[in-house]
């Protein structure tokens, strides 16, 4: 973790305070999406400047593009879904007085199922990105996880595998699932309620999207959360076990 992000170029005292802050950010992501709820609010607030200033500091010509900083930006902008969830949300009561005035002019019961289908949609939708930006934060912190013990414990059989081109691979591959899972939860949690706003008006069961119900997965998404947590909490407590250890033995 010491030389994670910059080769010796420029001055020892700005990249080693960079480093040290850095790993106080990754320290920070963990407790936070470890031990707090992740609808909490200042939590997220906290996470949000801190990965600000660090997208600034890996934004740095200085830095070079190993494994764990391109995982570090990654992990910076997930905090973007909470950006989004807080820009949303004053979005569901302007929805809402934008359908009403609709109604008002047309008087239409379809109207009036539709208003009420958008205000969930987009209620709904606030919520997932929450789901989202917390599944997203416990895959990344996985993945850095994964790197530092691969790091620590086999350095040189998993020299070929530990690549930016890697890193950047898995990053697309954590994202393609954070989107499908908030796709596809906001599919199905959609089509439980607009159902019976629809059907007492006497119109068709598929949503004003032309939706197709589809089997839910809350099940399959708490089971992989709390996997995920376990991982997270095993793999980083073994890299500051093993840090840990090597400088007592150091000192003696």
């Amino acid at each position: 973790m010491r030389s994670w992000c910059w080769p010796g170029s420029a001055t020892e005292g700005v990249l080693s305070a960079s480093r040290g802050w850095l790993r106080f950010f990754l320290l920070l992501k963990l407790v936070t999406v470890l031990l707090f709820p992740h609808t909490a609010g200042l939590p997220l607030l906290v996470g949000c400047v801190f990965s600000l200033r660090a997208l600034l500091l890996l934004r740095s010509p200085h830095i070079s593009t190993k494994p764990s900083t391109v995982l570090l930006g990654r992990l910076a902008l997930t905090d973007s879904l909470v950006l989004l969830h807080w820009m949303l949300q004053p979005g569901a009561p302007l929805v809402w007085l934008m359908e009403e005035a609709g109604c008002e002019t047309t008087t239409g019961l379809m109207e009036e199922g539709e208003s009420v289908w958008w205000r969930e949609a987009v209620s709904m939708l606030c919520l997932q990105l929450l789901d989202a930006h917390h599944l997203a934060s416990l895959l990344l912190l996985g993945l850095l996880g994964l790197e530092a013990t691969l790091v620590s414990r086999w350095p040189q059989q998993t020299r070929r595998f530990r690549t930016s081109h890697w890193a950047q691979l898995s990053c697309s591959l954590v994202w393609t699932l954070v989107l499908l899972e908030l796709l596809y939860s906001l599919h199905s949690q959609l089509l439980t309620r607009p159902q019976n706003y629809f059907t007492t008006l006497q119109t068709s069961q598929s949503s004003p999207l032309g939706l197709v119900p589809l089997p839910s997965l809350p099940g399959f998404s708490s089971c992989l959360r709390r996997t995920l947590w376990l991982v997270n909490l095993w793999l980083h407590y073994v890299v500051f076990y093993s840090r840990r250890k090597k400088s007592k033995s150091f000192f003696h």
